[in-house]
């Protein structure tokens, strides 16, 4: 049975992009009670996907904030500190953090930071086996909750109370605890009702439904289940959703409703499909398949009995890929940390000499200072006196600019530093889309291969597949020549080769590799790119980015359209590509150069790997130019090689 379990500590979330955006914060930064809050954020960003970091983050925000006397950053940082051991099931050490957090909380009389500290007191106590000691801490959160006018937390404390009286109903089977637990969930849902806590009243009516079934009154369960099922809709949570008719199905056909049963997990079923998820389409056959069984049906019930086989089948074929893909990420990622590492040793070599530089000349400066002093003592010597002290000053001047130098240096290295954490960003998202696109046309070929070998179709049929088959490893040829390219621009970065270009001619040869395609959608090809335009540039990467912008203007361009290569002296110059074709609309070009790569069909229904277009961008910068794009929907596209 599919069940749902949440358990709220606290009410934010955080995505990647927030991150980024506070570490640059501290970097940039030179207020220190600033950089303690924005320590404290990115605890609070972090404690849910990796505690340790939390951990981390929050020790730099408590140690700032001791000793700029910033308490209330302290508490609130010693929180999320201790939230993060619970996540990791270090128990004394969460609660003696959140001891700490407690007691300055009381000091400083923080109403919403004692309901916060009492609650997390509260979990920590429930989850050791504690559960009487935890109910006062869950009365003294609620008491805050309610002095505060906090309806949030009184929602999440009287789920918890309730959760407790139910658990304490089960030991004892005391009437008098059944109803309070009743009592506590239903303010619960009538606040989180109030709300609009769609995710919170699901729980809360599932943990009714529980109560009911097991105090005999089915009929009042599965109206707490449908009521469950109704506010699931307004969520647009389809596993919620399946979830919740999974219960339903397993509750019928334990009232001996048995076509009811069918009926829910039909429901179930058809939601997995439309999904197209594979671990659901599975776990919701072979309810299906046991929904059929009990009312007699065994045909369908052998049926959806091989639904599941098959679904399971695959779910194995995807773990092994999966296992497969985790391996090769996990080696990059080690390769990655190595030469982090490299890079925080060259820092540390830097800061190294730079301060032995710096000893060298203060030793060279009190020197210097020495010799002056003697020479003020020698009257006698005082146009020698005047010449060491310009000789002075000129050194002086020198070691400023040896300083600044040296300054210069470590801003470079910074550079790099970011320059390198984008390669390695762009890296992996390449491979997730790489691993992405090869699934479909090698799974696709490998199952048409395993049909033939077993004799299920005939010559025939399968020479009928073959176009198919052609298609999906052109898709795959071209992810690889695309890889190709770029990996030979990684490895040869820095050794690009410029040389006079005619631009004419090298379009000419672009239109000519996609003739065939070309005279297949009977497209208009217009070469307006003046015949004496010469451009001292890399021939190779210039032809990559233009050979890839037609590739993609033939694929959106419908039959009988029109693209055109043309030149404008604008600016310092610019290749355009234009066509007739799809174009795009606004969120489509907001997404386009935003980092995520996607892959799109063509008109007559071509495959991409979505790989080209970012290649094309970052090729366009190694040449000093921007890839530049202007489209409308259903009106075309201009993609533009702007020279800078």
């Amino acid at each position: 049975m599919l069940k749902l379990h949440a358990v709220f500590v606290l009410f934010f979330f955080q995505g990647l992009s927030l991150v980024d955006s506070l570490k640059k914060e501290v970097l940039l930064t030179q207020d220190s009670s600033q950089k303690a809050d924005l320590y404290y954020a990115l605890s609070r960003a972090n404690y849910a996907a990796d505690q340790e970091m939390a951990i981390a983050y929050a020790d730099s925000a408590i140690a700032l904030s001791e000793i700029l006397n910033l308490p209330k950053i302290k508490a609130n940082s010693l929180n999320i500190k201790g939230v993060s051991q619970l996540i990791q099931s270090n128990f004394e050490a969460a609660m003696a953090t959140h001891l700490e957090a407690l007691s300055l909380r009381e000091e400083l009389q923080d109403t919403v930071g004692l309901l916060e500290s009492q609650l997390n007191i509260g979990n920590i106590l429930y989850r050791t086996g504690n559960a009487n000691e935890a109910a006062q801490r869950y009365r003294k959160a609620l008491y805050f909750a309610q002095v505060s006018g906090n309806q949030r937390g009184q929602g999440l404390l009287y789920n918890n109370l309730g959760s407790y009286f139910r658990d304490l109903w089960q030991e004892t089977d005391d009437k008098s605890d059944l109803d309070s637990a009743n009592f506590y969930l239903q303010q619960s849902l009538k606040i989180k009702t109030d709300l609009n806590d769609l995710g919170g009243a699901i729980n809360t009516l599932n943990q009714l439904a529980e109560l009911a079934r097991k105090e005999g009154d089915l009929r009042l369960a599965e109206n707490y289940l449908n009521r469950a099922l109704e506010v699931s809709e307004g969520t647009q949570d389809k596993e919620l959703q399946i979830s919740l008719l999974t219960e339903l199905a397993e509750f019928s056909k334990e009232k001996g409703e048995f076509r009811k049963g069918v009926n829910y997990a039909e429901s179930a079923f058809q939601i997995a499909e439309e999904m197209e998820s594979t671990f659901l389409i599975s776990a919701t056959a072979g309810l299906l398949a046991s929904a059929y069984e009990a009312v007699g049906d065994y045909r369908n019930a052998f049926i959806f009995s091989e639904r599941k086989i098959a679904a399971d089948q695959v779910l194995n074929v995807e773990k092994n890929k999966r296992a497969s893909e985790d391996l090769l990420i996990k080696y990059e990622s080690e390769k990655k940390e190595l030469e982090n590492q490299r890079l925080q040793e060259q820092q540390k070599f830097l800061d190294l000499s730079i301060r032995r530089k710096n000893e060298i000349l203060i030793g060279f400066g009190v020197l210097l200072l020495v010799l002056v002093a003697g020479w003020v003592y020698q009257k006698k010597k005082n146009e020698e006196l005047d010449l060491a002290h310009r000789e002075t000053k000129e050194i002086l001047a020198q070691l400023k600019v040896q300083n600044e130098k040296i300054e210069l240096q470590a801003k470079e290295l910074e550079l790099a530093n970011l320059a390198l954490k984008e390669s390695n960003r762009i890296r992996e998202r390449l491979f997730s889309v790489v691993s992405h696109d090869l699934k479909s046309p090698l799974a696709s070929l490998q199952g048409c291969l395993n049909i033939f070998e077993n004799d299920l179709i005939t010559e025939k049929e399968f020479r009928e597949l073959l176009p198919r088959i052609s298609s999906q490893t052109e898709v795959v040829g071209r992810l690889l020549e695309n890889l190709l390219e770029w990996s030979s621009a990684q490895l040869e970065f820095n050794r690009i080769e410029f040389s006079p270009v005619k631009v004419k001619d090298l379009a000419s040869e672009s239109l000519n590799f996609y003739a065939q395609n070309i005279k297949t959608k009977n497209l208009q090809v217009f070469n307006d790119i003046p015949d004496d335009l010469q451009l001292i540039l890399d021939r190779e990467r210039l032809n990559f980015i233009i050979r890839n912008l037609i590739s993609n203007a033939i694929k959106f361009t419908p039959k009988g359209g029109e693209i055109r290569i043309s030149y404008s002296p604008e600016g310092k110059g610019k290749i355009m590509v234009s066509d007739s074709g799809l174009g795009m609309n606004s969120g489509q070009l907001q997404a386009l150069f935003s980092g995520r790569v996607a892959s799109g069909k063509g008109t007559q229904g071509e495959k991409g790997a979505g790989v080209g277009l970012m290649l094309c961008k970052e090729f366009t910068e190694s040449i000093g130019a921007q890839l530049q794009v202007d489209s409308q929907e259903n009106k075309g596209s201009t993609f533009s090689i702007a020279f800078t």
